[in-house]
């Protein structure tokens, strides 16, 4: 006998998964019923808990909470009969709506465009404290945690009651990969998954994403990536563009037998920990047996510790819950491993890992920079950067993103990289470093001081009008080359801050990108170590125009690296330039690039 579909891998959340669509006469009766009903009109999260409640996903509950319920997840994260729920399912009823809606009323429910979706059956009108809720549910009463926000702009006046819902509409978004649990259930049961991995995302997959999905393919029969496109904070990636980005990436790098692309159609709370809950047992609704949940798992800000989302977990009896979280430490790509790695597998520190937050992925994009291959997919990398290219990079709505081409370009123009520091504070010595590192994958010309001046700027003094003088050649010669797609690295003690940023901003006016690392090293340690005793001859009057000693050096004031050259090692230095220029979208990608860790002398 075969087992119900329903029930199958596991039993969702209550034991019985509950739809409220009506169909048939009885949808038809609905809709001439509702145009004699009062109205309410639901928001973006509310219509997006109406389909949850409407498909089954927020099984066990049939609509949105009364009063004991709402009290009770508030305070415990469980319903009052003591059913585990984290969040508050909730109906706001504006003030001019109050007389209408009332305990034993039928209200129609509609979208912002007049769209009939459903009807509640009020049970329940009561009010709510948002500061109380929010302390609760978000651990914060601070209005620019967006969940709290939310609660301050909504009406204190609550409506609790079962809903009945109409078919959903056929054209809303991502409609071929919007499948109900019933739906997902049946296509686990098709393929006989008894162990589902499911992963949960607002974000593009990168690479470091990808790495823990295939871990748990491991072990799993099969995994189901479920994104979530309901309502996002505005500077999130639009759905519609993370979904042609999930679609480019599963098509050429995942296992189609094993894997399912499906929309998950909940708005986004924030709330951290209750949420990372809330998403494993819709996951079981949905027939996943296993969650993986990151560190600070829908989390937004500080508002939360990096482990929360996971130690909620251990509140709760596991047979209870139903569902398997999945822990995984953030992965990253690290140049000494050359590999994706965890803190718990890579020996190195974090000079050698590639890591981009969201923020700065968005700034890269916007600025028309490149995503390192090794931080993301190239199919990915293309899909977002005609999306912000196509002038899409607000982050606002689920708009059309700008067409993508198949594949990402996979070289970058030229830029400079420009050293600037005291005597024997290792420009040069870094700049040959990161030759090497550069060399394997692109043009790369170093433009020395000294042979500047030997060849460029013979017969120039050190007085400040030379001295001038000699850097704007450097920087020309640097722009030139840069035109042509080369990489320059320049070491020059450049001591005046105001020539520097005329050569910045000449080479930016180019369209150049320019990243400026000041060799730092104090007076008394270049002096220690000097062989030739420049220095100390400088500080005793014997050597005039001696930058830093008797003439002046005025430190860069926003570096975009500080390589402390007196007490790090090269290859710690090399290393935060190199995560510099990754950030930036400026590196190439090779096969097997070389980590200088080996270089363990101090810069000089």
């Amino acid at each position: 006998m075969s087992q119900d579909p329903s029930l199958f891998p596991v039993p969702p959340h209550g034991g019985v998964l509950v739809d409220r669509i009506v169909g048939g006469e009885e949808a038809e009766a609905l809709r001439l019923h509702a145009a004699s009903l009062p109205v309410l009109v639901l928001d973006p999260r509310e219509l997006a808990d109406l389909e949850l409640l409407a498909v089954g996903a927020a099984s066990p509950l049939t609509g949105f909470l009364g009063s004991a319920d709402y009290a009770s997840v508030v305070r415990r994260m469980r319903l009052a009969d003591g059913t585990v729920w984290p969040l508050p399912f909730t109906l706001a009823v504006p003030e001019e709506a109050r007389d209408r809606v009332r305990p034993g009323a039928k209200v129609a429910l509609h979208d912002a465009s007049g769209r009939l979706w459903g009807l509640i059956e009020v049970t329940d009108v009561f009010a709510r404290d948002p500061l109380h809720e929010a302390r609760h549910v978000y651990g914060t009463e601070d209005p620019a945690h967006p969940g709290v926000a939310y609660l301050l702009s909504r009406p204190r006046t609550l409506a609790g009651g079962q809903v009945r819902v109409l078919p959903l509409p056929e054209d809303l978004p991502f409609a071929e990969h919007r499948l109900t649990p019933r739906e997902l259930r049946a296509t686990i049961a098709e393929r006989g998954w008894r162990r589902v991995a499911g992963f949960q995302t607002r974000n593009p997959i990168h690479r470091a994403h990808e790495h823990l999905t295939k871990l748990a393919l491991e072990f799993a029969d099969g995994l189901v990536v479920h994104p979530l496109v309901g309502e996002t904070k505005s500077d999130d990636v639009p759905a519609v563009v993370r979904f042609q980005a999930y679609e480019a990436l599963l098509e050429a790098y995942y296992p189609r037998e094993r894997t399912v692309l499906a929309a998950f159609p909940a708005a986004m709370r924030y709330a951290g920990p209750r949420e990372a809950l809330f998403h494993a047992l819709a996951r079981k609704n949905y027939g996943i047996t296993h969650l993986i949940v990151g560190r600070d798992h829908a989390g937004v800000g500080r508002y939360y510790g990096p482990y929360e989302a996971q130690q909620i977990f251990d509140r709760f009896d596991p047979a209870e819950l139903g569902v398997a979280p999945l822990f995984f430490e953030p992965t990253f790509y690290c140049h000494g491993c050359d590999t994706l790695a965890s803190s718990r597998t890579c020996p190195h520190d974090e000079t050698a890992r590639l890591e981009l937050s969201g923020t700065k992925v968005r700034e890269l994009l916007r600025g028309g920079g490149r995503l390192p291959v090794k931080f993301t997919r190239p199919e990915v990398a293309e899909v977002l950067r005609a999306h912000y290219a196509g002038g899409n990079g607000n982050g606002h709505g689920n708009g059309t993103p700008a067409p993508a081409t198949a594949a990402a370009p996979t070289t970058v123009g030229g830029y400079i990289v420009w050293f600037t520091g005291l005597s024997g504070a290792g420009k040069t010595t870094l700049a040959l470093a990161l030759e090497a590192r550069l060399a394997d994958t692109r043009a790369v010309e170093v433009l020395d001081g000294d042979e500047v001046r030997a060849y460029l700027s013979k017969g120039l003094g050190f007085g400040k009008e030379d001295r001038d003088t000699n850097i704007r050649r450097i920087g020309y010669v640097a722009r030139l080359l840069a035109r042509n797609g080369v990489a320059v690295v320049t070491a020059a003690i450049s001591p005046y801050r105001e020539i520097r940023d005329e050569v910045r901003r000449l080479a930016e006016a180019d369209g150049i990108p320019f990243v400026e690392v000041f060799a730092s090293a104090s007076v008394e340690s270049l002096t220690a170590r000097d062989v030739k005793g420049l220095y100390e001859k400088a500080l005793r009057g014997e050597i005039a125009h001696f930058t830093g000693v008797s003439d002046p050096y005025e430190p860069p004031l926003q570096p975009e690296v500080t390589a402390h050259s007196d007490r790090e090692t090269v290859s710690a230095s090399l290393g935060r330039i190199v995560r510099a220029l990754e950030e930036r979208g400026l590196l190439e990608e090779t096969a097997s690039p070389p980590y200088v860790g080996s270089l363990e002398a101090r810069a000089s």
